[in-house]
């Protein structure tokens, strides 16, 4: 499969950018690079955890050949010291049930006898080489999926932190994540076609998501499902309306893949998900939602996992305000999730950006076994304050 995948992409290569091995030495245009990196701190003084943080690094090189053709590498990694129950988004949560079973293909949650203590992570998070001509963009290597690559959403002005998709969770209690990521960092090959007219189209595919990421870890936690032969397609439209300067932006995407677990070979079957979002930018701010629905990986019905988030972004001189909410229920796991949060952020230069914000979240538990009571609710609030370095 590997073997086929690596053929397609130099196939790509060949018609997408029609050069030749001489082309990059008659050009006098050179090795382009460049190089990024990121800190951030988040403090939550009512919170689980109160500090959490993460260090992040890209790299990229890039190559234009004389036919126009773009080629390249990009490389990105970091450190993240997240919710030590929930490193990657996935990991036990709730009440301790011994009964159950292994956790959900895309939620990666589970309800097991103990809890999680994971400590800081490093990840490779990206390491793909690619082509970028007049017949679109081909990657081949560690990477997101079209599906996650595509997405479109809520604006938060956390970056980090949000209540949907955090990649650094302080409460230890986000279920909500829209962002469609199902593979993680795995090797796979994708195809993204041009825009026209606003329009652009994308397909992935991942033999094996073995590769776990800090922000998405599909093989991290507990009991999780192996995932095979996972297939993304996504299309993403982007318009700018030329009398009022109004951006819109949608997306759209479906995903299915291979799931089993040795211990409970009947218990998966083919995982399917399906997302959709969206956003509108006004001068003064702007406002999006998405939704993702899973059917968890799980062969018996009534388990499946699903996500909503909305936003609202508000914009005076220097000061981003924001209003915040996101929902999720995961039906194997018999948890349901509200969280609303107010926020506001500002940037000071191009290199700092501090965010900070109230939230509350209530969760409900159902099904516990004995001696346990039959449901639990959760519920958390405080102050969420995120500081953002990056160059």
């Amino acid at each position: 499969m590997r073997r086929y995948l690596t053929s397609l992409v130099f196939a790509l290569a060949a018609t997408g950018g029609a050069a030749t091995a001489q082309d990059v030495w008659d050009d006098e245009g050179g090795i382009e690079t460049e190089a990024s990196a990121e800190a951030a701190i988040v403090l939550a003084p009512d919170s689980d955890e109160s500090v959490l943080y993460t260090l992040r690094g890209g790299f990229g090189a890039n190559y234009v050949l004389q036919n126009g053709a773009e080629i390249g590498l990009r490389l990105s990694g970091g450190v993240d010291m997240d919710h030590p129950a929930r490193p990657g988004f996935s990991g036990n949560i709730g009440p301790a049930d011994p009964a159950q079973g292994p956790a959900g293909t895309f939620s990666g949650l589970a309800r097991g006898p103990s809890a999680l203590d994971a400590g800081p992570r490093g990840r490779l998070e990206t390491g793909y080489i690619y082509i970028d001509g007049g017949y679109g963009e081909a990657r081949l290597g560690l990477d997101d999926g079209v599906a996650a690559r595509f997405f479109e959403g809520a604006p938060s002005l956390f970056r980090h932190s949000g209540l949907a998709n955090p990649a650094l969770d302080p409460s230890g209690q986000a279920l909500a994540r829209t962002d469609h990521d199902l593979t993680g960092p795995s090797l796979k090959v994708s195809y993204a076609t041009p825009r026209i007219l606003g329009v652009r189209a994308g397909v992935s595919v991942t033999p094996e998501a073995n590769a776990g990421g800090l922000d998405r870890d599909p093989v991290g936690g507990p009991a999780r499902p192996d995932i095979e032969n996972a297939v993304e397609a996504a299309l993403s439209v982007t318009r700018r309306l030329p009398r009022s300067g109004v951006r819109l932006r949608a997306a759209a995407a479906y995903s299915q893949a291979d799931a089993s677990y040795a211990a409970a070979p009947a218990a998966f079957d083919k995982v399917e998900t399906w997302s959709t979002g969206g956003s509108v930018e006004f001068s003064w701010g702007a406002l999006g939602a998405s939704y993702l629905s899973s059917n968890n990986g799980f062969a018996l019905a009534g388990s499946d996992y699903s996500a909503l988030s909305a936003a609202l972004r508000m914009t005076f001189g220097d000061l981003d305000t924001g209003l915040e909410i996101a929902n999720a229920e995961d039906e194997a796991l018999g948890a349901e999730s509200e969280t609303v949060g107010i926020s506001l952020a500002r940037s000071f230069g191009k290199n700092v950006r501090v965010a900070g914000g109230w939230r509350w979240l209530d969760t409900r538990y159902t099904g516990n076994a004995l001696p346990a009571p039959p449901s639990l609710r959760d519920r958390t609030d405080g102050i969420v304050i995120e500081i953002t370095l990056s160059r």
